[in-house]
């Protein structure tokens, strides 16, 4: 059934499925094997310190890396826009990187992040950022790459 869930997901018949769901599968089976054979139970056991380790990056740092929803970054632009609105800058940043990561084509994400790092005063990152935007939309003037005189 986990597999059904994944593959429908994956083609976006049915989206159900998530990582979590996946590793929940697989850390049941290999907690079944390390029960069942108790001879091997020190490879099922590394295999399950493995798959919590990766699931703590996953939920953490991960996060923007293997997120497969079509919303993907999309919460993420959210905070980092919220944070822009609040003058807290470095927060911005953070969230504004991870959503870009998730959402690669969306110039207002890239723009919104060039703002925080133009605040911060790291232009040469700004500049880059506002590029990427004006690249995905150059007949865009809201995505014009703004010049400082």
């Amino acid at each position: 059934m986990v597999f059904f869930c994944i593959a429908t997901t994956l083609t976006h018949i049915f989206v159900v499925a998530n990582i979590a769901h996946g590793a929940g599968a697989i850390l049941g089976i290999l907690v079944g094997f390390a029960i069942t054979m108790p001879d091997r139970r020190p490879l099922f056991a590394s295999a399950v310190a493995a798959m919590v380790v990766f699931g703590l990056w996953g939920s953490t740092y991960g996060r923007p890396r293997i997120n497969l929803s079509g919303k993907a970054g999309f919460e993420e632009g959210q905070w980092g826009y919220k944070a822009l609105l609040a003058n807290h800058n470095e927060e911005a940043v953070r969230w504004l990187r991870d959503a870009t990561i998730q959402q690669p084509k969306s110039p207002e994400l890239w723009t919104d992040l060039g703002i925080a790092y133009h605040r911060l005063g790291n232009i040469p990152a700004a500049t880059a950022a506002y590029d990427q935007a004006h690249k995905l939309k150059p007949d865009d003037p809201t995505f014009s790459v703004p010049t400082d005189k």
